[in-house]
């Protein structure tokens, strides 16, 4: 089924090497490591290939041998080979990553389908618009579609899974693995998509995934993308979150250096390693415990609050996008990227502001008793209404317990607090909460203000510098008015409170 909307062709450029290609033979090594998802992306290719030519206009895919991870060899001088071969693949046929280049995304829709096994339905298709001069893409489908409806087919050979690539990479990868794990093991399936997208960026024109790559985002907003400037724009908890998100990016780095299928030129490319980095945090997704993948076309759903959209794999790993409510023709197709009452971290990690329903109040305590956190101490549950406002509870119990932990001549009721809280005993602690009512609006007020000054201070010190040479400017500071808008709220929600 071709996609719907305007398709733009692109020339043959090798169609005389169809023939060649249809005879290349694979080395015997090569065939033994041919994972299954590869040999089926390499079975549609050949059948997509066998079809009239001249009917789609389009760059035939190479052959999937060339996609091999791995050249399995106990001889390090093959592995040198390997690693020189690398260099000079850097040379030629990458796809640039140049802030300004094109997104081929139209070419990678028809690609896709017509040599990736890919199955629209319903009309579904990739659209783009411009939001804040910048082109945006987004799926959508132009004949709408009821709840429980698919949307789109990916097989699983298209598909790139971290569980494959380590069953790939075993032997090859453990020193590698080494910093990831002992920092952040949870980051392991993470680290794995990584590598292979360096290593399919690497093959170039070589790659069955270059029209994917060709199709991705240039120009990124998130916190490894930040220069200096930026963060030193950021609040402080904003800030931390970027900064752990850029330390994870040079754990990355580091763990790259001891796997030596990537190449040395590669490891030197800052805005290379940025760019796969980039492309593996924001586009993939968990599938069971110990899995993340990548799922090519339906990664270019969007993040929505509420969402209407999910992923589904069936029992041989197929991916289908399935609607969760109806949507109308036109509507943007959406899934839940986190926790929408967290824009901090969406910021951070995919590089977009989401007008939130409630936001974390900034209240940073640094290295919290475990009490404390048993209180409520959750950047995602101690909140602020963004529309009216309003206080989560936790921040109430949280606020006053941390103000109590500091006073040793209050250990009794600190205690008394404590318990009440751990045994859902809600009449000593309204007592309590009551006992201590406007000693904690002063003191959340004091701290609502100081966030407003602070988010000011940051706004002019932006607003004094070229946004041209600073492009992630302008979302931080709509960020900072989001911040500034909501915390005025509370201020006057917390004056009404205070006058009865």
């Amino acid at each position: 089924q071709p996609f719907l909307g305007s398709i733009r062709t692109t020339t043959i450029d090798r169609v005389q090497e169809i023939d060649s290609l249809y005879n290349r033979s694979l080395h015997p090594m090569t065939i033994m490591v041919l994972s299954s998802s590869s040999l089926l992306l390499w079975v549609s290719s050949a059948l997509a290939l066998s079809r009239s030519v001249s009917s789609f206009q389009i760059h035939p895919p190479p052959p999937l041998a060339a996609a091999s991870p791995l050249f399995r060899t106990t001889s390090s001088s093959s592995s040198q080979l390997n690693s020189v071969a690398a260099d000079s693949n850097a040379a030629a046929g990458l796809v640039s990553l140049d802030r300004t280049a094109p997104r081929q995304v139209e070419y990678f829709q028809e690609y896709a389908v017509n040599y990736g096994g890919v199955q629209p339905e319903n009309g579904f298709c990739l659209q783009s618009t411009v939001i804040d001069g910048n082109e945006e893409w987004y799926a959508t489908t132009s004949e709408g579609a009821e709840a429980g409806s698919r949307v789109l087919w990916v097989p699983q050979g298209m598909i790139l899974s971290s569980r494959t690539i380590a069953n790939e990479f075993t032997g090859y990868v453990e020193q590698a693995l080494f910093a990831v794990q002992e920092n952040y093991p949870a980051l392991v399936p993470q680290f794995y998509l990584f590598l292979k997208v360096l290593m399919e960026y690497e093959l170039g024109d070589e790659s069955p995934y270059g029209p994917w790559l060709e199709a991705l985002p240039r120009k990124w907003n998130t916190a490894v993308a930040m220069d200096d400037f930026c963060l030193s724009c950021l609040p402080p908890y904003l800030l931390g979150v970027c900064k752990e998100e850029q330390y994870q990016f040079a754990i990355f780095k580091q763990a790259l250096q001891d796997f030596e299928y990537v190449s040395s030129s590669a490891k030197d490319n800052d805005e290379l390693l940025k760019f796969a980095y980039n492309v593996v945090m924001t586009r993939s997704f968990a599938s069971g415990t110990d899995d993340y993948k990548i799922v090519p076309v339906a990664d270019m759903l969007n993040h929505g609050y509420p969402d209407n959209a999910v992923l589904v794999y069936d029992d041989d790993d197929n991916c289908s996008v399935v609607l969760q409510k109806d949507v109308a023709p036109g509507e943007s197709l959406t899934m839940s990227y986190g926790n929408p009452n967290n824009p901090s971290q969406l910021l951070a990690t995919y590089g977009f502001l989401h007008e939130a329903p409630a936001t974390f109040c900034k209240m940073v305590i640094a290295n919290p008793s475990v009490e404390l956190v048993n209180i409520g101490y959750d950047p995602e549950r101690m909140l602020y209404d963004t529309a009216t406002g309003g206080i989560a509870q936790e921040v109430w119990d949280v606020l006053l317990y941390s103000r109590l932990e500091r006073k040793p001549q209050l250990t009794h009721i600190k205690e008394a607090f404590y318990q009440a809280h751990m045994t859902g005993d809600e009449e000593t602690k309204g007592a309590i909460h009551q006992e201590f009512q406007q000693d904690s609006c002063n003191a959340l007020r004091r701290h609502v203000d100081h966030i407003l000054i602070e988010v000011h201070e940051l706004t002019v010190k932006m607003n004094s510098y070229d946004s041209s040479k600073h492009p992630r400017l302008p979302l931080l500071k709509k960020h900072h008015a989001m911040v500034t808008s909501t915390f005025r709220k509370v201020r006057e929600y917390l004056t009404a409170i205070s006058s009865n």
